[in-house]
C-alpha cells in the first residue's frame, strides 16, 4: 500500500499544476466511481473522506479495470462540487484516490495473471 507521504507529494504535484477547480471536481468523481465500479462495497468509499481500505475486488472484474459513464461520473462530480471542499483538500483527496486506483488495478492485472 501507500503511506501518508506518498498522497502528500502526489497532492502537491497536482496543486503546482495549477488545475482549475472543476477540473479537480470532476477528476476526483471520476476516479471515485471508478474505484466505485470494480471494488466490492466500493460505494462505502467517499469521495471526501480517507479511507483506511481492506479491498475485494468485484467479481465481475475481469482482468481490466471497468470504467464509469460519464452521468455516472457527472452524477458524483455534481454532489463534491456541492459540498464545496476547499481545493488543497481536493488535491489531497485526489492523490490518495489515484493511489488507492493504481492498487486496485496492480491486485486486478495479479488476479488475471493468476487465472
Amino acid at each position: 500500500m501507500f503511506t501518508k507521504e506518498d498522497v502528500e507529494i502526489l497532492a502537491y504535484q497536482r496543486y503546482k499544476t495549477g488545475e482549475d477547480y472543476d477540473k479537480s471536481v470532476w477528476f476526483l468523481a471520476e476516479i471515485c466511481v471508478k474505484i466505485n465500479k470494480n471494488v466490492k462495497n466500493g460505494y462505502d468509499i467517499k469521495p471526501l473522506e480517507t479511507d483506511n481500505l481492506v479491498l475485494l475486488i468485484n467479481e465481475n472484474v475481469n482482468g481490466e479495470l471497468l470504467t464509469p459513464t460519464k452521468d455516472e461520473t457527472k452524477e458524483l462530480a455534481e454532489f463534491i462540487y456541492n459540498a464545496h471542499p476547499e481545493k488543497s483538500k481536493l488535491h489531497f483527496f485526489i492523490a490518495e484516490k489515484q493511489l488507492l486506483l493504481s492498487e486496485i488495478s496492480k491486485i486486478i492485472k495479479e488476479n488475471r495473471k493468476n487465472h
